[in-house]
């Protein structure tokens, strides 16, 4: 009896390389069995005026959180990935929903995105990434790419991660 076994699905860490410098921008993708990206999620600045959002902002931005499968810019060639959680649909789509259920929370605390000189030591968007990775139950989302990403070990809300975070059973 050959039994077959059922398609993985995946969350991944992903690093989008930022032209002329050293540095990354964290986000987190969900993919099907069949390896293509179903969901994205991204710390991005949002222009409060333009009503827009945009990889690079200032302190007259927003740091919000977007999810959108269909967010073309981030996907490099070669870009630094690794799955963090593969299994099943329904198991890979409740560690991402507590992701998701998280992001009207962290937007509503309107918080500033950080002018570039402040990236070290105020929330962005690898701050965005390391609070979401600990909502998934993902092991030390800092340590995972081999990658500098400014922020990476500041978390946005301990609050939010302990509301939010998906409790393994």
């Amino acid at each position: 009896m050959n039994k077959q076994l059922p398609a993985a699905y995946s969350i991944q860490a992903r690093a989008f390389a930022i032209a002329r410098t050293p540095f990354t921008h964290n986000f987190w993708v969900l993919t099907g069995p069949e390896g293509q990206i179903l969901d994205q999620i991204h710390g991005l600045a949002h222009d409060p005026v333009t009503q827009r959002t945009k990889a690079v902002g200032n302190s007259t931005c927003l740091l919000q959180v977007l999810h959108d499968p269909a967010i073309t810019w981030s996907q490099q060639p070669g870009q630094a990935k690794v799955p963090c959680h593969t299994g099943d649909q329904v198991m890979i789509t409740r560690l991402w929903q507590a992701a998701l259920h998280a992001i009207p929370a962290i937007n509503d605390l309107k918080l500033r995105y950080p002018d570039w000189w402040q990236h070290f030591y105020k929330p962005n968007c690898n701050s965005v990434f390391n609070t979401l990775g600990q909502i998934m139950n993902i092991p030390s989302p800092p340590s995972l790419l081999p990658t500098w990403a400014p922020g990476i070990h500041l978390v946005i809300s301990q609050e939010i991660i302990d509301q939010f975070r998906y409790q393994l059973q």
